[in-house]
């Protein structure tokens, strides 16, 4: 076997958490979804792609369950998934990219009746996706209003900066003198992005036994 193909000490993938991300100015929302949210709600965490969306719903997922409630996770994104709006049910239920239905007659009115039966059964509901104003919907339109908005505010650089640094520690992975400047002045300014073009660089230091250095990290982003 060639030095090529020996996987060595890889991670297991990240695991999203409210511990391992980096808030910045989003203090707040991650407050709300860790310990702030009541019963029978709905809420409607706003922000662009790439900006942790999914991350913090899969963590108020998993904090919701530990509590021993029963949470449901659906991820919109897949066209397949939509009719099990149909279905589901529970003390709260968490849609991830809701804006994947904006402007297809039959997914937004699933999730209108969804959202109607959620309310009678007094759900609560947390959304995600870049915001309602994709949705064609009048009715739709206005439900989605009623949800309490939670907008993601974008990272400044020093909070990416901390987010490399953190994902150095995670990875057990030395970053070489200049390197997270470099690949957060260069590389993408979205910590979902980040977050990806830094696995990608471990597994590329650890498979060809170099260091996560300026020149790798250029390297891979030329790609």
């Amino acid at each position: 076997m060639t030095s090529a193909q020996i996987p060595l000490a890889l991670k297991p993938p990240r695991r999203p958490g409210f511990e391992n991300f980096v808030a910045g100015p989003n203090a707040a929302v991650v407050d709300t979804l860790a310990a702030g949210l009541e019963s029978g709600q709905w809420y409607l965490l706003a922000g662009p792609p790439g900006s942790g969306r999914t991350h913090l719903l899969s963590a108020c997922f998993a904090g919701l369950v530990r509590r021993g409630l029963d949470a449901k996770f659906m991820a919109l994104g897949a066209s397949a998934h939509w009719p099990l709006l149909d279905q589901t049910d529970g003390d709260f239920v968490l849609l991830d990219d809701i804006d994947a239905l904006a402007g297809d007659q039959t997914g937004e009115r699933l999730l209108f009746n969804a959202l109607n039966r959620w309310r009678e059964q007094r759900s609560g509901v947390v959304m995600s996706g870049a915001g309602r104003s994709g949705f064609e919907l009048p009715d739709l339109v206005s439900r989605l209003g009623q949800a309490v908005r939670l907008t993601l505010k974008p990272l400044e650089q020093g909070d990416l900066l901390a987010l490399v640094r953190r994902l150095g520690t995670e990875h057990e992975v030395v970053l070489g003198r200049g390197a997270a400047d470099y690949l957060i002045t260069r590389g993408p300014r979205s910590p979902a992005g980040l977050v990806r073009v830094f696995e990608q660089l471990v597994v590329r230091a650890l498979s060809e036994r170099r260091t996560l250095s300026v020149p790798l990290i250029r390297e891979q982003l030329q790609r």
